[in-house]
């Protein structure tokens, strides 16, 4: 009887729902299974293991069960090495976005707007996630009503972020006086856009919003409205299909990105020219098809083509997204080649692209929120991107989790709202978590935050103001007088050495020893000290390892493709050395004359009677300041040293006290260091 019911509620839904409940033939009623309502299965799961309060007015928990259907088929993926493919694209990237992160990038982009337009709106009671702006320096896109308004959401899932914007523009009609029953429709077709390369999620997408208007409009289903929520599939047109005369014959790659859009997705931007083609072809084939069945076939591909870019090309007053996150080691063939080529700033992941991609969305002076990983705040690669949101975009707002603070992933994630343009002088709202561990208090500690400004963790600052530091990385946190050091001082790059490739062996196995398994003469000579990094040991030592430096080896290291020989001019260079890969505090330490170094262990040299001084502010808590900054993951990299800002001390006594601490500390740590067999210097145990 369950199952009679079931399909007879699928057919009724598929008519007022076709995009979502398609229509089911007698064969595939074959293969619904028997016995739904047995003791064990699913239906039973989903009554007694999820409280009925969960599915009355929580539509999203679709997504939330979505997401762990696909839990299993994305752990096989990345225990897999693949590369992704259209079929395990979705499952890989789709990560649910966290109900209190939703609130704060609507309320800070669509409220937001709202705000701006309207000072005096109650809506902003109902906002306990909304930043403040400042007011001294705003500009905003004039809007007369909510049916003005455009919302998209580029890669929507099924579509957390549109069921709350739903609610918040529901409120924005209602305070204009509409009609609750009229509101949902009005939203529907005025205001929501959402695009998904993933046909099921598009259909729970879909669901959800009918069902938050069903909530508002008993007669909604019988009104034929619908959601305007859009799967990006392929569409494969062929060039030889198209006539001689055909525009699109002269544009190769958007066929090709249209053939693969089920990878590319939102990423694709049509230009105008490609627009023009499309639309130029759809109404000369339209025009021509007449009863040619092959030609009525190809001009209704191309009328799809132009359908699908009209949508991606169309610009919003608000963009809200939480793209997906994928290394571009993990690219297919096609995905890798396509997006260097057209994002090749931000080509090293998904979500850098995706927020490249995402100015292109919203109109001049739009508002977006995204949620990402952090890293691109930060790290070499995404300086880039920085710069471009800073010169020419406003960072309204963000709030930093803490690494552990967001459970459905294992990266560390920010959330954040821009301007698409840019300010001068905009103060936008930080927030940093970091101090707080775990994901069940990150919201709490944002909401006190955004409600406290005075709390210790809240921060207004300039975007500006992080061009002073080098590689523009977003430190908000940072003093105003640190900021300034940058300026104030000189670098430890103006007073050292070391820009060139380190040693490389290739072969670490044949080239590399423990300085105790070569004998004593050959070491110096055939056999050189070698830099290899090692445990957290400031001041002197780890230095355990030798390497072949013999003719025949640094042959090798010059010929062999996975080889590099560190370049002549910085052999036997002594200076300060450090370990690279580290999960707490930097270690600097000195290092004598005579020595080889490779990347996890090397010297920055020629620092001449300055390298005690230097090394005593490496080993500091502010250097340790600093480096948090330039550098937050655990490989810490040459540049990020040479960045560091140093001060003159006018005081030529206390100079010198620095030089004096500086050579003390080295000669206690290598009389500790001697103390072990593991020192080429060592004679004997001190207990004895």
């Amino acid at each position: 009887m369950f199952r009679y019911l079931l399909l007879c509620q699928c057919r009724e839904l598929a008519a007022c729902l076709p995009g979502v409940f398609e229509p089911v033939g007698d064969a595939m009623e074959l293969l619904l299974p028997d016995r739904l309502m047995a003791k064990g299965g699913v239906i039973e799961a989903m009554v007694e293991g999820i409280p009925e309060a969960d599915w009355l007015g929580h539509v999203e928990i679709l997504g939330w069960m979505y997401q762990y259907y696909n839990a299993e088929a994305k752990d096989a993926f990345f225990k897999s090495k693949d590369k992704a493919t259209p079929e395990t694209l979705p499952a890989a990237t789709q990560l649910f976005t966290p109900e209190w992160i939703v609130r704060y990038m609507v309320q800070n982009s669509l409220g937001r707007l709202w705000m701006l337009n309207n000072p005096q709106s109650p809506l902003r009671e109902q906002m306990e996630y909304y930043i403040e702006p400042d007011a001294a320096h705003e500009d905003f896109i004039a809007v007369d009503g909510p049916e003005d308004i455009t919302l998209c959401d580029p890669a929507c899932g099924s579509g957390h972020i549109l069921v709350y914007a739903f609610e918040l523009l529901f409120a924005m009609y209602l305070e204009r006086g509409h009609r609750e029953r009229d509101i949902p429709s009005l939203i529907l077709q005025n205001n929501l856009r959402g695009l998904e390369i993933d046909p099921r999620a598009v259909q729970l997408a879909s669901l959800a919003l009918a069902m938050c208007a069903r909530e508002h409009d008993r007669r909604f289903f019988g009104r034929g409205v619908r959601a305007q929520v859009r799967v990006l599939a392929p569409v494969v047109i062929a060039e030889d299909e198209l006539p001689e005369t055909a525009a699109l014959r002269k544009h190769p790659h958007l066929l090709e990105a249209l053939a693969h859009l089920d990878e590319v997705g939102s990423l694709l931007d049509p230009t105008e020219d490609e627009l023009a083609a499309l639309a130029a072809d759809a109404e000369a084939l339209s025009r021509s098809a007449g009863g040619d069945m092959f030609t009525a076939n190809v001009a209704g591909r191309v009328a799809c083509a132009k359908d699908v870019c009209d949508a991606l090309a169309e610009r919003c007053h608000c963009v809200v997204a939480n793209p997906p996150y994928m290394g571009s080691s993990s690219f297919g063939p096609f995905m890798s080649k396509w997006v260097k080529k057209h994002y090749p700033d931000v080509k090293s992941d998904l979500f850098s692209s995706f927020i490249a991609r995402i100015t292109d969305f919203a109109k001049e002076h739009g508002e977006v929120g995204m949620m990402t990983p952090f890293v691109w705040m930060f790290i070499g690669s995404y300086e880039k991107l920085r710069v471009k949101l800073i010169n020419e975009k406003t960072i309204t707002s963000l709030i930093q989790l803490e690494y552990s603070g967001f459970a459905g992933a294992t990266v560390p994630i920010c959330t954040f709202t821009f301007h698409n343009s840019h300010i001068d002088s905009y103060e936008g709202g930080y927030v940093r978590l970091a101090d707080f561990t775990g994901a069940n208090v990150q919201a709490p500690r944002a909401l006190e935050a955004i409600q406290n400004p005075d709390c210790g963790w809240f921060y207004r600052r300039n975007a500006d103001a992080f061009k002073q530091i080098p590689g523009t990385p977003i430190a908000y946190w940072l003093p105003s007088t640190a900021l300034d050091a940058f300026i104030a001082g000189y670098s430890v790059d103006s007073i050292s050495d070391y820009t060139g490739s380190p040693n490389i062996t290739g072969n670490n196995d044949l080239y590399l020893r423990f300085f105790w398994e070569v004998t004593s003469c050959k070491v110096g000579h055939s056999w050189m000290p070698y830099s290899k990094g090692g445990e957290f040991r400031r001041w002197y030592g780890n230095l355990i390892h030798v390497i072949d430096w013999s003719d025949d080896a640094c042959g090798y290291y010059c010929d062999n493709p996975t080889s590099t020989l560190l370049p002549k001019r910085y052999w036997y260079q002594g200076g300060i050395t450090y370990t690279m890969l580290t999960s707490g505090r930097a270690c600097f330490r000195h290092i004598d004359d005579g020595c080889i170094w490779d990347k996890s262990g090397p010297v920055i040299c020629k620092l001449g009677d300055r390298e005690t001084w230097c090394l005593a502010f490496l080993n500091c808590s502010i250097a340790q300041v600093y480096l948090d900054i330039l550098n937050p993951t655990m490989n810490l990299q040459v540049r990020d040293i040479k960045s560091l800002p140093l001060l003159e001390i006018d005081d030529r006594g206390k100079s010198k006290l620095i030089d004096d601490l500086s050579s003390f500390n080295i000669k206690l740590s290598k009389l500790d260091w001697d103390s072990f067999e593991t020192s080429w210097d060592f004679k004997r145990n001190p207990l004895v």
